[in-house]
């Protein structure tokens, strides 16, 4: 997609004739009633339409069996995925292993040397507990080997290089998802066990699963079956271009580099549906399900997030990495499971839907469970009132109506806003799945901003306090340029890009250092590294460091 909505339309408009959305010929027979799964591939059809997706892939199961699979446009049943962050689950249950056989301790105390340096002399130590639920306190990413680097250091040079940082929190105080937290925990498995991450996962995980078409390196990827998968990238100039994604090997792989298929992956969820299976005894996946260090009924366990579908329990991971968007979510009480793979980067609120529907369908065909009745649109309704710029602690947007619809950016993301009721609406995206959207109004009835999730939106006015000169020497393209920090101007304010996804607004702590807001990297910051005559060389993003580019300084949106 392109950042200006009118510009990505057209182009999704040229790139439609080219999309293909007829299933694989090798779909499973479903085993749910014919009904629904039209239902379902509506939704898919739908979704790749709408959102430019070239290739999707989707599996339903219960304990026992595959109850639908099927590939659609550019994917097959059988293609094979980066999975990204599913990953995590893998590891998690390697190191639960480790802990059934006596090699690992949740709560002791981790070897310092593995680990950022801890600057809050009165806090309690690192654990594997907390590095598997993220309350470790330890950086997002590592300086190598990180999400942003492609230079394949391996697993203990990458986590080798997080001693050079400090902890961002107090270990335990709060949950920060981290990608150098498990990626720790899996060096543990190597050290305990004289084994590489990759064998010991062949020979304990994925052999005994009978996973044979998955893999943790590519060395091991057939790549004729790696589906092709895309990237919608910054330009640095308020655009974005749509390339094929890179394929390389993360530094950090227990925690996002591995290749599966949608059968291998439900090879896993029917273990785990079973309660352990062999790889795990009951009593530990339970304590894996339960969220940790913390009061709340949902939130992160060891490895699986928990969280609530109506009336039931569920259990899952998200993935998103380089061209690819995943996700597994099961319903352990229910004994049902989805598996949902696609092609293209970022488009985790459209994976989301489709994961939604197919349990929603999976529930009616084996319960008769009817899903909550979605409120309708409010007809009428004057959407000219909610037109403006809004800028809230993490983010930009802007709305307008197009035509007879609300729709608009929110740092950079194409939204659509679909009216609920009065005040109310729905936001979807690639990365909003019907996000509850609320304005609010002041004594006369005029909008004066909306919230929408954590975030919460003020109307900017018409004349916005322009950016201080001295800053403007920032503004430009750092990093790769598959993946650039993109610095920009808006309302006054510096953002930055990251990771192609969205604008974070920065909050100076003086002349070169910024706090980053709630969002990916939240509590880390960014500094501006400058030559002798104080001209802006490079960036150091939440202790990776990137050379500016040389390109247009990227230009207000």
């Amino acid at each position: 997609m392109l950042g200006n909505p009118v510009h990505w339309v057209g182009a999704l408009k040229r790139f439609l004739p080219w999309l293909s959305l007829v299933v694989a010929a090798n779909a499973t027979q479903a085993a749910i009633e014919p009904g629904l799964v039209a239902q379902l591939e509506t939704v898919i059809q739908q979704e790749m339409r709408d959102w430019g997706i070239g290739g999707i892939t989707v599996l339903l199961t219960d304990d026992q069996r595959t109850l639908y699979a099927a590939g659609f446009g550019e994917a097959k049943r059988d293609s094979i995925f980066r999975v990204g962050s599913i990953s995590k689950l893998f590891n998690a249950v390697a190191v639960m292993q480790q802990v059934e056989a006596g090699k690992l301790d949740l709560d002791a105390p981790l070897p310092a040397e593995l680990l950022p340096l801890n600057p809050f002399p009165d806090a309690p130590p690192v654990t594997l507990r907390q590095l598997l639920c993220h309350r470790s306190g330890v950086p997002r990413e590592c300086p190598v080997g990180g999400y942003l680097d492609a230079s394949e250091p391996g697993l203990a040079a990458t986590v080798a290089s997080a001693r050079g940082c400090v902890l961002v929190t107090r270990p335990g105080e709060k949950t920060r998802y981290s990608n150098l937290g498990p990626s720790i925990a899996g060096l543990l498995v190597e050290r305990g066990t004289g084994q590489s991450f990759e064998a010991y996962q062949r020979a304990h995980v994925l052999g005994p699963l009978g996973m044979n078409q998955s893999a943790w390196t590519l060395a091991r990827v057939p790549r004729s079956r790696l589906v092709r998968a895309y990237m919608r990238v910054a330009d640095g100039r308020g655009g974005w271009r749509r390339q094929a994604a890179p394929v390389f090997e993360l530094g950090t792989i227990p925690a996002g580099n591995l290749f599966s298929t949608a059968d291998d992956l439900a090879q896993f969820a029917r273990a785990l549906l079973r309660g352990g299976a062999g790889l795990l005894k009951a009593a530990t996946l339970a304590e894996m399900w339960r969220p940790q260090l913390t009061e709340q009924s949902t939130g992160f366990g060891l490895g699986f997030m928990v969280d609530r579908f109506g009336q039931h329990r569920v259990i899952s991971h998200s993935g998103a990495v380089y061209g690819h968007s995943s996700s597994l979510v099961l319903l352990p009480e229910a004994k049902l499971g989805v598996i949902v793979l696609a092609n293209e980067d970022i488009v985790g609120g459209r994976v989301r839907r489709i994961s939604r529907t197919a349990l929603n369908l999976l529930l009616e065909a084996r319960f008769g469970e009817q899903p909550a009745a979605s409120p309708a649109p409010e007809a009428g309704a004057d959407l000219n009132r909610f037109v403006g710029e809004y800028e809230s602690q993490s983010y930009w947007a802007r709305l307008e109506v197009r035509p007879g619809r609300l729709v608009g950016e929110v740092s950079g993301q194409p939204t659509w806003f679909s009216p609920v009721a009065g005040l109310k609406f729905t936001a979807d995206s690639r990365i909003d799945d019907a996000t509850p959207v609320e304005f609010q109004t002041d004594s006369a009835g005029q909008v004066t901003g909306f919230s929408m999730g954590v975030q919460r939106f003020r109307k900017v006015g018409a004349q916005p306090m322009p950016l201080p000169e001295p800053w403007r020497a920032v503004l430009g393209s750092y990093g790769p340029e598959f993946i650039p920090l993109v610095v920009s101007e808006r309302h006054g304010h510096l953002y930055v890009m990251t990771e192609n996804m969205v604008d974070y607004r920065l909050v100076p702590v003086n002349r070169q250092v910024c706090q980053l807001p709630p969002g990916m990297y939240v509590d880390e910051q960014v500094v501006f590294l400058m030559d002798p005559k104080g001209r802006v060389q490079g960036i150091n993003f939440a202790n990776m460091v990137f050379a500016r580019r040389k390109a247009a300084p990227a230009l207000p949106r």
